[in-house]
């Protein structure tokens, strides 16, 4: 759910922080913000076959944790002038979530035995739901309560930190017998 509730909340900032912000039209908002998506699909094929034959605690823990980056990154970066760096930033964002979300699903289905697979699925999405809702209403607090220029900064930097959790507790999993075998 953390690394749900941050990426919501990278994903509702970035519009307002390239648009009031970054004066930026709706247009280019929309190509600067694209990277992330791409990066995903991009990159999940690939993660989903590593992940046969890696420790998925240590995939989700590193893709939460460049997720982070890009997000810590796009809220301190200081872009007077040249957004440009912003597209990077997303695709860093899309990669991490890519790296997170592939092994992190895999663990969900592949957990639960087959018989509670349905169960497993409402699970998920469930905990997917609750996060991005999560994300979302946090954003919408930090727009009603903090200055506009300041606010979605602060959401980058939140979703950052609740996607350093996800990574935190992924790592959780990372038991005596799975240390060697990560």
């Amino acid at each position: 759910m953390c690394c749900f509730a941050g990426q919501a909340a990278g994903l509702l900032a970035l519009p307002f922080y390239l648009q009031h912000g970054l004066s930026q039209s709706t247009l280019l908002t929309g190509l600067y913000m694209t990277p992330w998506p791409l990066t995903v699909a991009a990159v999940a094929p690939i993660v989903g076959r590593l992940a046969n034959f890696s420790s998925t605690a240590w995939l989700c823990a590193a893709g939460a944790t460049v997720l982070a980056t890009g997000l810590f990154a796009a809220a301190i970066m200081p872009l007077q002038g040249e957004v440009w760096p912003l597209a990077l930033f997303t695709a860093l964002c899309g990669l991490g979530f890519g790296l997170f979300n592939v092994p992190n699903n895999r663990n969900m289905f592949l957990s639960a035995p087959a018989i509670r697979s349905a169960a497993a699925g409402g699970i998920q999405g469930t905990a997917r739901l609750t996060g991005q809702t999560s994300g979302a209403v946090i954003m919408t607090l930090l727009l009603a309560l903090v200055q506009l220029d300041m606010a979605p900064r602060i959401g980058l930097a939140v979703g950052a930190a609740l996607t350093l959790a996800a990574g935190f507790v992924s790592l959780l999993r990372v038991g005596p017998t799975n240390a060697a075998r990560a």
